[in-house]
């Protein structure tokens, strides 16, 4: 498969990723989820290709954040199908990258 799709976090979200729920404030998890990652998945598992998430450029990723997005997609689509759609990029710091991958492997179920 290829990329045929990208999400710049940091340019097509914001530099400042926040916490879990809209409920508490901008750039939630909650709303990176259901705004940009879940249509954009939705359309790389409908059309099998896979997207591209490049997580530099940002002051940092909470881990609520990281649950309340990546988690939460892996909760409800499965790790399988979501480590095979998508691919993330950091050339800022790799960890990043593990913590994500992590998360998704052994989601939070919150």
């Amino acid at each position: 498969m290829e990329v045929k799709d990208k999400i710049i976090i940091a340019q097509d979200f914001g530099a400042t990723p926040g916490a879990r729920y809209k409920s508490d404030g901008q750039f939630s998890g909650e709303a990176f989820l259901l705004d940009l990652l879940l249509p954009k998945f939705e359309k790389a598992v409908a059309e099998n290709y896979i997207l591209l998430i490049d997580l530099d450029g940002v002051w940092g990723y909470p881990s609520s954040f990281v649950s309340g997005s990546f988690g939460k997609l892996s909760v409800n689509k499965g790790a399988d199908l979501v480590l095979k759609h998508i691919e993330f990029k950091s050339d800022e710091n790799p960890m990043r990258l593990e913590r994500i991958i992590q998360e998704i492997k052994s989601p939070k179920k919150k």
